[in-house]
């Protein structure tokens, strides 16, 4: 029930209304009491609260309306329809929520910027801007947040000029509706990378009236030289890709197959695209057409703040420094709390997910006795940067320079610098020293800086709040990393022993290694043959004569044979504990070999690689002949010797399918795919047991194992003629599922590479050997395990991890 006063409306509280009162606010006249009330009176279907005055313990003045998006507009009673003007004040996130632009309503009918906050809706929020205010000060939830800001610069107006960042040209910021939606970005999943650029040019050109974001758009793209791209696509294969953990656009390319200025041409293009993808997720539109669009001079704006934006990140890495870690147990081991695996994998997976508008390209070195972290990265070259920008200031868009262009991608790149120290520092609480490498790929040098942890924490943290949302002009980073240069690399001189191959190195087994690996020390692991072998020599001289002489090669192979053999025998005669002998095609087959070993307590002897060559040779020789009954056994012997060889599967199947025991090549694949891990060998096999099972007339499980050969290797064309011919068969036309086609293995006991045994045997390999210093090995299993994950974190691990 409202009371009518002389100045503006007046209204009863409730006993049971829920309210907030706000402390004296600068600007604030002496006596008065301001807040935010809410559930006791209506409110649009969208609405957070009403902004009041109160005049006493039983009585309000309203004097705005905030709704839940980051909008709030002038009332003086409630209301039950959200508001159509323009908010009086607002705040935008960015893409990520985490946040975002402060607006504020000019002397005409737009929202122009003002100053930047940080926070969430949903968390706490705080103003970020030059100079120190109220807001700046403290964080605030939601309510009181909005509340207060609107106060302070819309109400009491003593500030609302002179305070942050805000232009004194007006921009509206507001995305209006568009008539049909704009799918800009389609383009390119439908298209050649040139192609897609060049419609999305041609179809914006069209239009006599197109939006704000499609002449963004046109404008971005049109400082491409497509037809150069073209030129280098000719070349060499370049494709786009769009990785959501990173929420940026990728571009997949050869280093090898274009020069610096070239691959620089490629990473400009990248960031385009990515320039594009901020804006339009700054609009809410990053994955799905445009609906509504601002104006052109509101997307540069939003474009600037991206870039003005990269600093941000160092709050958010720091804050995640006590966080868990997704990588600590890969498998069923756990690794040590800040040991050498997790710090790597944190600081890698902290890398991976910024979501940088200019392509990031690093190396890195962790010295765990040091506590110190070294990092090589490429830094942006000019033509990243916008050629063209809208000036708030003067009201009109400005032509960029070259000149200029490399300062701003200098003041990016010191950014990136203190974004990367704030990932290094972040991976463990005791990391106490990082370097930083910056590598300039067109001059070919390098510049470094380094800082320790209370130098990052007091004075660097502190400058990259100022910096989130300040102008590359400014070029503060650059200045300030100026002071920290050192002559030190990423590079740098450690134990020989952490990259030593197994055979050089004689370091026992930690007990945890022993049982998984089924060796005592680092050595037991080699798998090599020593150069110069002369058993070899004459496995390959045997070799050379079979040709010419098929039955003087049997009889060498066969001798060879039985001499390693009884040396063999021998070794596991005389050693005191259970040992068998073993060969295995390369390390990750030996650290598979557990795998299928039911005695845990035996101890492997490696066996010469000639006696699993002159088997096999021996094995080919009879396959030639066509002797496939006396090949048989000698295939037998040849997988009892591999167990992890993809070879002596491949041959045991080739032999049983030419004898056509089909039951026995699926039961022998079965145990293949138990163990494989190369995708030439898992097509192999699943295609053999695909025909197998085709032949004894389980059509179901042959559809689904020919589904499963893995795409682009040798023997994928003639998998999938077969599968035609089955499908016509079968009477269907649309081919299974991956998903379908796994399940149906799994239920008919057709393992699905990596079986999970396999998988936890190598992620507890890598975890164990990492953390223990043994890098040649881990280095392998952690390969192995990005080939299976395709996760970029432990492409860069493995990188960290060789020499």
């Amino acid at each position: 029930m409202a009371e009518q006063a002389s100045e503006t409306q007046v209204y009863k509280l409730s006993v049971l209304a829920q309210r907030q009162h706000l402390p004296s606010l600068p600007g604030q006249e002496e006596g008065t009491t301001y807040g935010v009330v809410w559930s006791s009176f209506p409110m649009p279907a969208h609405g957070s609260c009403y902004v009041v005055k109160f005049n006493n313990a039983r009585s309000i003045s309203f004097l705005a309306y905030i709704d839940d998006q980051g909008a709030v507009f002038p009332v003086d009673q409630p209301i039950t329809l959200a508001p159509a003007a323009c908010p009086d004040f607002a705040v935008t996130p960015d893409e990520r929520g985490y946040s975002g632009t402060v607006l504020i309503r000019g002397e005409g009918a737009s929202l122009q910027p003002l100053s930047k906050y940080r926070g969430s809706f949903k968390g706490t929020m705080r103003e970020v801007s030059d100079s120190e205010t109220w807001n700046t000060s403290r964080s605030l939830t939601y309510r009181p947040f909005m509340a207060s800001m609107y106060l302070r610069y819309c109400v009491f107006d003593s500030e609302r000029r002179n305070v942050g960042k805000g232009p004194s040209i007006s921009i509206d910021m507001r995305a209006y509706p568009l008539d049909e939606p704009v799918d800009i970005m389609g383009a390119f999943s439908r298209l050649p990378l040139p192609d897609a650029i060049d419609a999305v040019v041609y179809q914006i050109g069209e239009h006599d009236r197109s939006s704000g974001i499609e002449r963004f758009a046109r404008r971005v793209f049109g400082e491409i030289d497509v037809d150069f791209l073209r030129t280098l696509m000719q070349r060499s294969s370049i494709a786009l890709a769009y990785i959501e953990r990173m929420d940026a656009y990728y571009i997949n390319f050869d280093h090898t197959a274009f020069s610096a200025g070239e691959a620089d041409a490629i990473y400009a293009v990248e960031a385009a695209i990515n320039r594009l993808h901020r804006v339009l997720g700054m609009l809410g539109f990053a994955h799905c057409a445009a609906s509504a669009s601002p104006s052109e001079e509101a997307c540069s704006a939003y474009d600037q703040a991206a870039f003005s934006g990269i600093t941000s990140w160092v709050k958010r890495l720091m804050d995640d420094a006590i966080s868990a870690n997704a990588w600590i147990q890969p498998g069923h081991i756990a690794a040590r709390p800040g040991g050498e695996w997790d710090v790597r994998t944190r600081f890698a997976s902290s890398c991976e997910r910024l979501g940088l508008i200019v392509r990031l390209e690093y190396d890195y070195r962790f010295d765990s006795a040091a506590r110190e972290l070294r990092v090589r990265f490429g830094v942006p070259q000019a033509s990243s940067m916008p050629a063209s920008r809208f000036d708030v200031l003067e009201g009109a868009w400005v032509s960029i320079d070259n000149d200029e262009r490399a300062r701003y991608a200098t003041e990016y790149a010191n950014r990136m610098a203190l974004v990367l120290a704030a990932a290094a520092f972040s991976s463990s609480l005791s990391m106490r020293r990082f370097v930083v490498e910056k590598w300039d790929a067109m001059r070919d040098a390098s510049l470094s800086v380094a800082f320790d942890r209370t130098e990052f924490t007091t004075h660097l943290m502190p400058l990259a709040s100022e910096l989130d949302g300040a102008p590359l002009s400014c070029e503060t980073a650059t200045e300030r990393l100026s002071r920290s240069v050192t002559p030190e690399r990423m590079q740098r001189d450690i134990p020989a022993s952490l990259q030593a191959a197994p055979r050089e190195d004689t370091r026992p087994l930690p007990r945890a290694l022993q049982d998984l690996l089924l060796a005592d020390s680092i050595d037991e692991l080699e798998v090599m043959e020593v150069p110069d072998d002369p058993y070899m020599a004459r496995c390959n001289e045997l070799r050379a004569s079979a040709p010419s002489d098929p039955a003087r090669a049997e009889r060498g192979y066969t001798e060879l044979i039985e001499e390693l053999e009884a040396r063999c025998a021998a070794v596991e005669f005389m050693s005191d504990r259970p040992i068998i002998t073993r060969f295995c095609e390369n390390h990750l087959g030996r650290i598979l070999l557990p795998v299928l070993e039911e005695d845990r307590s035996v101890r492997i002897n490696r066996a010469p690689d000639a006696l699993f060559f002159a088997r096999y040779e021996l094995c080919d020789l009879y396959m030639g002949a066509g002797a496939f009954e006396r090949a048989l056994p000698e295939a037998r012997k040849l997988l009892d010797l591999a167990t992890t060889s993809m070879q002596s599967y491949s041959m045991l199947v080739n032999v049983l399918a030419r004898l056509e025991r089909f039951q026995e090549v699926i039961d022998v694949a079965k145990n293949g795919l138990r163990v494989a891990y190369d995708r030439s060998s898992i097509a192999y096999l699943f295609y053999r047991v695909a025909f197998a099972y085709w032949v004894l007339g389980d059509r179901e499980t042959a559809m689904a194992c020919y589904r499963l050969v893995p795409r682009d290797e040798h023997i994928t064309p003639m998998a999938d003629e077969e599968l035609s011919q089955l499908l016509a068969e079968m009477g269907r036309s649309e081919r299974p599922t991956l998903r379908e086609a796994a399940a149906r293995a799994e239920q008919m006991g057709v393992p699905v590479p990596p079986s999970p045994e396999t998988a936890s045997q190598v992620a507890d390999a890598t975890v164990l050997l990492t953390d223990n210093g043994f890098h040649y090995l881990a280095s392998r299993c952690v390969y192995h395990m990005w080939r299976i994950t395709a996760r970029d974190e432990l492409s860069a691990v493995h990188r960290s991890l060789l020499p």
